[in-house]
This record gives structure tokens, C-alpha cells and sequence, in this order.
């Protein structure tokens, strides 16, 4: 992957304690993304094992969307892809807007496509996802930082004793199922899906959370990201589902009866990385933990 000048003009930087993300135009046409982790992190970015860029690399690249590999520079990922800003940019601005169905539907095919490799692919990969290790930790009693921990302990108080027990017991039995395990994205949010425009392929960034675990842990963090959004933005329901039905579409199958908990742990996640890489809101976390009851008691 080669970098094309810039000025200054054509670069935007924005992030949290967790993740930091450079964008620059390139003058022979498309973006370079600079991913890095933040200031907070837990830690650096693992690197991707031989049998797994391979498997990926070897994915189809000429059909509605495509996966794209980063190149590692120091502590950064680097990644040329065709458009700017995320489709996560797109939704919080608009709203599930005209083709967000078909850019859904496409990420569902490639986490069909991912999850479908051999299992030997990743052999060297960690077991169970970054997200799911930072729920149980903040969990446990101890948020990533002093941040978390507060919010942690205000949340266990508004959820009551017993949606705290349903959401540790969700989290826990999703660590403990490796009979559902395939090669998973490990983080797969819209802020790292890139369409440059109708027409345009998918293009989703990937590896810098590469794991084995569940294929429902997946499909569920974009179904709670989704889930959020709507809640958030409060417009056309129906809208929404449709997005949704396009996700489970291209994916060939959708998380039946467990769609809330899956849904519930990636909101309480959210929260989680808010309070300890950019701000504590205890009026926020008491918002979640109301919306989290509700989805708790679906």
C-alpha cells in the first residue's frame, strides 16, 4: 500500500482514548486510513497470523463488498480504501437513509464469508472477543480506568440485582461456547464499513480484533450497534427493521429468540468504552440502564 501527498486541508483525526483514526485524501484518487490504538487502550493491536491473512486475502474481492487487510506501521494499521467517512458517519447524520439496506446487506455476506473459513485459519488467534474481555473485566469490578468503575457501580445499582445477574450470565455463557466458535472480525461497528457511494462496493476494515468466538457475538454487535442508533435517532421504525432483515439476509440466517441479549451486551459495551475512553456521565448511564431493562426484559 502506497500513501500519495496531502495537505494539511485533506486530513481529518478524530478517536477516544481507545482508538485513534486519521483519514487522508490521496491525490491519485481514493483515502488512506490510519488506525492506532488510544492513549487507553488496553493494548496494541495483535498482529494478524500468516494462515489468517492468507485465508482472508483469498476471499472473493469482486462482489458487493470486500474485505480490506491493513498494513502495519509501527503501532498503526493502514488501510486504502474508496471513501472518507464511515457509513456509521452516514447513519448518525441521516438516519437508516436510502441504501443503507444494501450496504447491510453486504456486511451480512462478508460475515458469512469470514465466518465460513476453516478454523485452522486462525488457530493462532485469541479465543473469545477484545469486547467481551473488556465486559468482563469492567464486570469483575475493575473498568479499564477509575472512569469505568464508577460507571460500572452506578449501573450494577440501577439494573437491580437481578438484570445484573442475566447480563453477567449472557456474557458468561457466550465466553464459555466454543462449540459455536468460527473466525470472527471481533469488533465489527459501522465506523469501520466504508462505502464510497451507491454503486460502490462494501468496504470493510479488518484484523485489528481478529479472534475466534461465537458466530452470534459478531452478528449481535452490529444488531445492538444498530439497535442503539435507532434508539437514539428515534425515527421510522420500520426503517430500522428493514436494515436489520438486510444484515440477517446476507448473513443466511438471523439470532432468532437471543437477538436482545446480544443487543443488550453490545449497548452495555458501548457504554462500558464511553465512560472510560471519553467521559463520565452518571445521567447517561442511568439512560442506558433504563433502555438496558428494557431490552432485558423483552
Amino acid at each position: 500500500m502506497t500513501g500519495g501527498a496531502a495537505s494539511a486541508m485533506d486530513v481529518r483525526r478524530y478517536g477516544t482514548g481507545l482508538l485513534s483514526t486519521e483519514v487522508r485524501s490521496l491525490d491519485e484518487g481514493g483515502y488512506l486510513w490510519r488506525r492506532k490504538p488510544g492513549p487507553f487502550a488496553p493494548g496494541p493491536f495483535p498482529p494478524v497470523p500468516a494462515p489468517s491473512l492468507k485465508a482472508i486475502a483469498g476471499l472473493p474481492q469482486d462482489g458487493p463488498g470486500r474485505w480490506v487487510l491493513g498494513r502495519e506501521q509501527g503501532r498503526a494499521r493502514e488501510y486504502r480504501v474508496g471513501g472518507g467517512a464511515s457509513v456509521a458517519d452516514r447513519v448518525l447524520r441521516e438516519g437508516p437513509a436510502k441504501g443503507l439496506d444494501d450496504v447491510l446487506r453486504a456486511v451480512g455476506g462478508l460475515l458469512a464469508q469470514l465466518h465460513g473459513l476453516p478454523r485452522r485459519s486462525a488457530d493462532d488467534q485469541v479465543a473469545g472477543s477484545a469486547g467481551m474481555f473488556r465486559l468482563a473485566v469492567w464486570w469483575s469490578g475493575r473498568g479499564a480506568t477509575d472512569r469505568a468503575t464508577v460507571a460500572g457501580e452506578l449501573l450494577r445499582t440501577e439494573l437491580g440485582d437481578d438484570g445484573w445477574r442475566l447480563l453477567r450470565g449472557w456474557l458468561a455463557e457466550a465466553l464459555a461456547d466454543s462449540g459455536s466458535a468460527v473466525v470472527s472480525h471481533g469488533a465489527p461497528t459501522l465506523g469501520s464499513v466504508v462505502c464510497a457511494g451507491p454503486g460502490r462496493p462494501v468496504e470493510f476494515l479488518v484484523g485489528e480484533n481478529l479472534c475466534v468466538a461465537p458466530w452470534y457475538a459478531d452478528l449481535g454487535w452490529l444488531v445492538g450497534e444498530i439497535v442503539e442508533l435507532s434508539w437514539h435517532h428515534g425515527s421510522d421504525h420500520a426503517a430500522w427493521q428493514s436494515a436489520l432483515n438486510a444484515l440477517f439476509e446476507g448473513y443466511g440466517r438471523d439470532l432468532g429468540a437471543r437477538w436482545n441479549r446480544a443487543a443488550a451486551l453490545r449497548i452495555a459495551l458501548h457504554l462500558h468504552d464511553y465512560s472510560a475512553y471519553v467521559a463520565l456521565n452518571p445521567n447517561e448511564v442511568r439512560r442506558y440502564a433504563s433502555f438496558l431493562t428494557h431490552l432485558i426484559t423483552l
